[in-house]
């Protein structure tokens, strides 16, 4: 009896075993999911996301799908920053300025004059340091950087034209969520209102705002000249978009597949540069056959708005050593691929 009810067992182990064997077979062979989202649409981070899902796909054979959601189709940037920190986004391209509330050494990138265009910030974002030192930014906070690279310049869409400093007096302006943004618009008398990327365009239209301030080529992007037609140009203060993906997914890959996706990630930034620099030239084209004008500060109030910026952004980094440490490396290394 003994005997027998040991075979039992044995078998009941066996078939157990078996069942286990094959459920983590079956499970195996199930393509790994990774969801990579983003708040822009037809701009150089949807085009980084298209390039980067074909190339990781055609690598990992079948083992790794790539979902793309442009557009905040997961949801307003806030809940896409949580959703990558939390891991139920696998990856989010994005303003580096909407990462600061989770690091503030991200707010390196938001300071002007220190790039001078695309070709400046690939050189400068392809050094190994550089990339070392900018790709730990989050880490504490459940995030690891796989790309950086320069978006384009930030300009400002309004209802009403701004061609001078005096003009900012009384607008409410739209601005990425980072003090050294919302700091200079109010020592120019304008409101500063973070709101997500989404949440612009009814808010132009019902005149919650008057303006907002964004990359040059998203205005074009998502038809912004339907409701407001003057664009100003805003001295060298470019967004840097960066592509972070939550980092315990990426370390729970397999060796090989995390190797391809950070791989392709890096490779994916000499296309993206090509199309980012000319997606700026045609966005102005865009933006002008629609109706829409593109202004320009004097001399002199061009230079009075970069002093502004400058000096909040010197002010905020003040504040937290970790990131005026960060941006006294990150500055002495962009320095270096200057022309």
């Amino acid at each position: 009896m003994k005997e027998q009810l040991n075979r039992r067992e044995a078998l009941t182990l066996a078939v157990g075993a078996a069942a286990a064997a094959g459920s983590s077979w079956a499970s195996a062979q199930a393509p790994i999911t990774m969801k990579l989202a983003s708040a822009t649409v037809n701009d150089a981070i949807h085009h980084w996301m298209r390039v980067f899902k074909t190339a990781v796909e055609a690598r990992a054979g079948g083992r790794l799908k790539v979902e793309l959601y442009p557009a905040s189709q997961l949801g307003a940037i806030p809940r896409m920053v949580e959703g990558t920190a939390l891991g139920t986004i696998e990856c989010f391209v994005t303003a580096s300025s909407f990462l600061t509330s989770l690091d503030p050494r991200f707010e390196v990138f938001d300071v002007p004059s220190v790039l001078t265009d695309t070709a400046h910030a690939a050189r400068a974002y392809a050094d190994p340091e550089m990339r070392k030192m900018v790709f730990g930014f989050g880490g504490n906070r459940g995030l690891e950087s796989i790309s950086v690279f320069m978006h384009s310049p930030q300009n400002l869409v309004s209802r009403k034209p701004i061609r001078t400093l005096a003009d900012f007096n009384g607008q409410k302006i739209r601005v990425l969520s980072t003090p050294i943004q919302m700091e200079p618009m109010r020592k120019l008398g304008a409101s500063p209102i973070p709101m997500p990327l989404s949440e612009v365009m009814p808010a132009l239209q019902n005149g919650a705002i008057d303006g907002f301030i964004a990359g040059s080529t998203v205005f074009s992007a998502l038809k912004f000249y339907d409701a407001a037609k003057f664009q100003t140009q805003l001295p060298n203060w470019p967004v840097i978009a960066v592509a972070a993906c939550n980092k315990a997914w990426l370390n729970r890959l397999p060796a090989d597949l995390k190797a391809i996706v950070l791989e392709e990630a890096t490779k994916t930034e000499a296309s993206t540069n090509e199309f980012g620099a000319a997606d700026i030239g045609r966005a102005r084209d865009v933006w002008t056959s629609n109706g829409g004008q593109i202004l320009q500060l004097s001399p002199e109030d061009s230079a009075a708005f970069s002093r502004t910026v400058s000096q909040s952004a010197a002010e905020i980094l003040k504040k937290s050593v970790p990131a005026k440490d960060a941006f006294d490396a990150y500055a002495a290394l962009v320095q270096k691929y200057r022309k």
